[in-house]
């Protein structure tokens, strides 16, 4: 009926400014993971360095990429929430994002490694420890407000953004209905983001057993 479909469409708007929230404070995430980025690079060419290139390299690899493909998807998203109508489309933005997928493929894949040369790097240098210590991550209501942040727990932001990525398409596809032209789009974006979750799972799965399998040896 109308009124169901009144309904449904208020709730995607919510859905989506449900998104929006959370697309802003990761953005924040990674801004702050993004800080130390720009002295440590120009530190590493003094005869004074923190950290070397590689290492620095090694512990932000594809954190910019990341932080670029968000701000592009939430600067796209947030003036068609804000001009929302029955007709709006977002699907073509969800379709965009998880075609970028790669891009967390490869900091997955280094995601163990940058962790360790982080807490390496923080035991054989005070000052680097100290930095990864206390980033400021700014609250999205007011930005006077920031809360400090360990460099590791955001590291592991991302990893845990793209386990959610897809519950949220979930609930966006459920309040869309089949005639709208988004609902095809989603639907693609669910199922490459479902087929790439579910790679993960099994690498993470063989992954496991052949530690444990080495552990046994």
């Amino acid at each position: 009926t109308e009124c169901d479909l009144e309904k449904g469409l208020e709730m995607r708007k919510w859905v989506l400014s449900g998104i929006l929230a959370t697309e802003e404070a990761y953005l924040s995430h990674l801004e702050a993971l993004l800080l130390p980025l720009k002295p440590l690079k120009a530190a590493a060419t003094t005869s004074q360095p923190v950290l070397t290139v590689a290492q620095i390299e090694t512990i932000f690899f594809k954190v910019p990429e990341l932080y670029e493909i968000h701000k592009e998807f939430y600067d796209g998203l947030l003036p068609r929430v804000q001009q929302w109508s029955h007709h709006q489309r977002v699907g073509d933005l969800f379709q965009k994002l998880a075609s970028q997928l790669g891009v967390y493929r490869a900091f997955l894949d280094n995601y163990e490694l940058a962790v360790e040369t982080a807490e390496k790097c923080c035991q054989a240098n005070s000052q680097f420890a100290e930095i990864s210590e206390n980033l400021k991550v700014r609250s999205p209501k007011d930005c006077k407000d920031t809360a400090k942040n360990s460099l590791e727990a955001l590291l592991y932001k991302p990893v845990d953004r793209v386990t959610r990525s897809t519950l949220v398409l979930h609930d966006l596809l459920k309040h869309t209905p089949t005639s709208h032209p988004d609902h095809s789009l989603l639907q693609d974006a669910l199922r490459i983001s479902q087929n790439f979750l579910s790679s993960i799972n099994e690498e993470t799965t063989s992954r496991r057993q052949s530690l444990a399998g080495k552990k046994g040896e």
